[in-house]
Protein backbone atom coordinates (compact mmCIF):
# COMPACT_ATOMS: atom_id res chain seq x y z
CA UNK A 1 0.00 0.00 0.00
CA UNK A 2 1.53 3.56 -1.35
CA UNK A 3 1.42 6.10 1.67
CA UNK A 4 -0.54 9.57 0.88
CA UNK A 5 1.26 11.91 -1.59
CA UNK A 6 1.26 14.47 1.72
CA UNK A 7 3.48 12.51 3.93
CA UNK A 8 5.83 11.58 0.77
CA UNK A 9 6.13 15.36 -0.16
CA UNK A 10 6.92 15.88 3.84
CA UNK A 11 9.30 12.99 3.72
CA UNK A 12 11.01 14.27 0.91
CA UNK A 13 10.76 17.96 2.02
CA UNK A 14 13.09 16.72 4.94
CA UNK A 15 16.81 16.82 2.50
CA UNK A 16 15.74 20.26 1.69
CA UNK A 17 16.89 23.52 3.99
CA UNK A 18 15.48 26.74 3.67
CA UNK A 19 16.72 30.07 5.53
CA UNK A 20 17.40 33.64 5.08
CA UNK A 21 20.63 34.22 2.69
CA UNK A 22 23.60 35.78 4.18
CA UNK A 23 25.03 38.78 2.64
CA UNK A 24 28.31 37.14 2.06
CA UNK A 25 26.36 34.76 -0.34
CA UNK A 26 25.32 37.63 -2.69
CA UNK A 27 27.66 36.78 -5.69
CA UNK A 28 26.22 33.22 -5.11
CA UNK A 29 22.85 34.47 -5.53
CA UNK A 30 23.74 36.94 -8.51
CA UNK A 31 25.18 33.57 -10.39
CA UNK A 32 21.85 31.91 -9.71
CA UNK A 33 20.21 34.80 -11.00
CA UNK A 34 21.71 35.42 -13.69
CA UNK A 35 21.71 32.24 -14.84
CA UNK A 36 18.00 31.60 -14.51
CA UNK A 37 17.13 34.94 -15.75
CA UNK A 38 17.67 36.65 -18.97
CA UNK A 39 18.71 40.83 -18.88
CA UNK A 40 19.10 41.23 -15.31
CA UNK A 41 21.48 43.59 -13.84
CA UNK A 42 25.43 43.55 -13.05
CA UNK A 43 24.43 45.25 -10.08
CA UNK A 44 25.70 45.43 -6.17
CA UNK A 45 25.20 42.27 -4.59
CA UNK A 46 26.38 42.97 -1.16
CA UNK A 47 23.02 43.20 0.88
CA UNK A 48 21.30 40.32 0.28
CA UNK A 49 19.33 39.85 3.45
CA UNK A 50 16.50 39.73 4.44
CA UNK A 51 15.43 39.76 1.07
CA UNK A 52 16.71 36.55 0.04
CA UNK A 53 16.06 33.34 0.83
CA UNK A 54 18.58 30.17 0.13
CA UNK A 55 17.99 26.31 -0.40
CA UNK A 56 20.02 23.98 0.40
CA UNK A 57 20.44 19.97 -0.46
CA UNK A 58 23.08 18.48 0.70
CA UNK A 59 24.84 21.08 2.21
CA UNK A 60 24.74 22.89 -0.99
CA UNK A 61 22.91 25.86 -1.61
CA UNK A 62 20.95 25.16 -4.92
CA UNK A 63 17.72 27.89 -5.09
CA UNK A 64 17.34 30.85 -4.37
CA UNK A 65 14.39 33.51 -4.21
CA UNK A 66 13.78 37.45 -3.15
CA UNK A 67 11.39 38.18 -1.62
CA UNK A 68 9.58 41.80 -1.62
CA UNK A 69 7.94 43.26 1.65
CA UNK A 70 4.80 45.32 1.10
CA UNK A 71 1.70 45.55 2.39
CA UNK A 72 -0.86 45.24 1.50
CA UNK A 73 0.18 43.34 -1.78
CA UNK A 74 4.03 41.50 -1.03
CA UNK A 75 5.86 39.87 -4.04
CA UNK A 76 8.23 36.41 -4.38
CA UNK A 77 10.77 37.22 -7.51
CA UNK A 78 13.20 35.66 -9.12
CA UNK A 79 13.34 31.97 -8.23
CA UNK A 80 16.19 30.20 -9.36
CA UNK A 81 18.57 27.32 -9.52
CA UNK A 82 22.03 26.00 -9.91
CA UNK A 83 22.66 24.45 -13.40
CA UNK A 84 21.54 20.90 -13.46
CA UNK A 85 19.53 20.57 -10.82
CA UNK A 86 17.24 18.05 -11.51
CA UNK A 87 13.56 18.21 -11.92
CA UNK A 88 12.57 16.61 -9.03
CA UNK A 89 15.05 18.55 -6.80
CA UNK A 90 13.85 21.67 -8.65
CA UNK A 91 10.61 20.63 -7.95
CA UNK A 92 11.08 20.34 -4.02
CA UNK A 93 13.55 23.67 -3.62
CA UNK A 94 10.43 25.79 -5.40
CA UNK A 95 7.92 24.12 -3.09
CA UNK A 96 10.13 25.08 -0.03
CA UNK A 97 11.27 28.49 -1.31
CA UNK A 98 7.38 29.52 -1.55
CA UNK A 99 6.53 27.97 1.24
CA UNK A 100 8.81 30.22 3.76
CA UNK A 101 8.68 33.14 1.36
CA UNK A 102 4.42 33.17 1.80
CA UNK A 103 5.03 32.56 5.69
CA UNK A 104 6.81 35.07 6.17
CA UNK A 105 5.53 37.69 3.96
CA UNK A 106 1.93 36.55 6.22
CA UNK A 107 3.69 37.49 9.17
CA UNK A 108 5.13 40.98 8.00
CA UNK A 109 1.29 41.97 7.21
CA UNK A 110 0.66 40.79 3.48
CA UNK A 111 -2.70 39.89 2.66
CA UNK A 112 -1.50 38.97 -1.12
CA UNK A 113 1.71 37.52 -2.81
CA UNK A 114 2.10 38.18 -6.86
CA UNK A 115 4.68 37.52 -8.44
CA UNK A 116 6.36 37.67 -11.92
CA UNK A 117 6.81 34.38 -14.04
CA UNK A 118 7.92 33.97 -17.04
CA UNK A 119 4.88 33.09 -20.55
CA UNK A 120 6.86 30.16 -21.65
CA UNK A 121 6.98 28.31 -18.06
CA UNK A 122 3.94 26.92 -18.66
CA UNK A 123 4.66 24.43 -16.24
CA UNK A 124 5.51 26.49 -13.64
CA UNK A 125 2.53 28.47 -14.32
CA UNK A 126 0.02 25.16 -14.41
CA UNK A 127 1.70 24.71 -10.61
CA UNK A 128 1.09 27.84 -9.39
CA UNK A 129 -2.79 27.96 -10.70
CA UNK A 130 -3.11 24.58 -8.99
CA UNK A 131 -2.25 25.82 -5.97
CA UNK A 132 -4.27 28.91 -5.70
CA UNK A 133 -2.68 31.48 -8.00
CA UNK A 134 -4.43 33.83 -10.79
CA UNK A 135 -3.16 35.64 -13.81
CA UNK A 136 -2.98 39.34 -12.80
CA UNK A 137 -1.78 40.57 -16.11
CA UNK A 138 0.41 39.75 -18.69
CA UNK A 139 3.22 42.23 -19.08
CA UNK A 140 6.88 43.35 -19.68
CA UNK A 141 8.89 43.27 -16.43
CA UNK A 142 10.74 46.33 -16.67
CA UNK A 143 14.42 46.98 -14.77
CA UNK A 144 16.86 50.03 -14.82
CA UNK A 145 19.74 49.88 -12.60
CA UNK A 146 19.98 52.82 -10.08
CA UNK A 147 23.70 52.51 -8.59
Amino acid sequence: MSEPSGIRLARALRDIHVRFARDAEGMMIAQMVHGSHDSVPNTGWEKVCPYWLVAEHEGEVVGTMQICYSSPIGRLEFLSFIPGLSFRIRGLVAHALLSLGSATLQKAGCHAIAGAVPVDQKQYQSVLKANGCSVLTKTEVMVRSIS
